[in-house]
């Protein structure tokens, strides 16, 4: 009688990086090391350096997938709806990823997922007919990005990632918790309007649609 032996899945620098995302969702970005990471995929922390190319390369690798999640222009003549895209999907990578989307502002390398994805909106904006597009695709791209970032650092999204509202009382907590004590009152109340008197996702709406109807009147004369 024989016994087969399981085969193990073939390890490539692609499983490696899946792998770190899963981790830096599951436990946290400062959690992830080379030699937990090893762990997890059962195999000797030496052989993730050498399909990662380090700590630095794993974490320029992780963020090559998260500009690979961000949706690219569909067919329309409208350069509003274009940008509508882009920025609704950068918004939602901060969301399904609070830990690892900051990655992506990481300013290291430039990987060819984020080029292709540039290269696609800058297409998408011209075959619209937007003049200058790259002006106008680096604005909302920085809204969109800046944005999606304040919203899990200040809403403690990272916490609770799955969760898209939060009740009054539990913005309030969250804000008692981070003001430091002896804080005088009118700074505090500074706090208060700028994060628990806002919907995020109004508060989303309403600056992108400035932006877009700045366009708009810009395109217009």
């Amino acid at each position: 009688m024989t016994t087969e032996t399981p085969t193990r899945e073939r390890l490539d620098r692609r499983r490696v990086l899946e792998t770190a995302l899963q981790l830096i969702d599951q436990e946290g970005l400062d959690t992830l090391t080379m030699r937990r990471l090893a762990e997890e995929l059962d195999v000797d922390p030496m052989t993730i350096h050498h399909h990662a190319k380090g700590k630095d390369g794993l974490l320029d690798g992780v963020a090559e997938l998260l500009w690979e999640e961000i949706e690219r222009p569909g067919e329309t003549h409208d350069p509003a709806e274009v940008l509508r895209t882009l920025a609704h999907s950068v918004r939602d990578l901060f969301h399904r990823h609070p830990d690892a989307a900051p990655l992506v502002l990481r300013c290291s390398v430039l990987p060819r997922s984020e080029l292709e994805l540039w290269r696609a909106y800058l297409d998408g904006l011209t075959a619209a007919g937007l003049d200058q597009p790259a002006a106008v695709l680096r604005s909302v791209l920085t809204y969109a990005l800046g944005a999606g970032y304040a919203e899990v650092a200040w809403l403690s999204v990272a916490c609770e990632p799955d969760r898209k509202t939060y009740t009054d009382r539990e913005v309030l907590l969250s804000l008692g918790q981070a003001i430091p004590q002896g804080t005088p009152p009118e700074l505090a109340a500074a706090a208060v309007d700028m994060i628990a008197d806002c919907d995020p996702d109004r508060c989303f709406h309403d600056g992108l649609e400035l932006m877009l109807a700045g366009l708009s009147a810009r395109k217009a004369s």
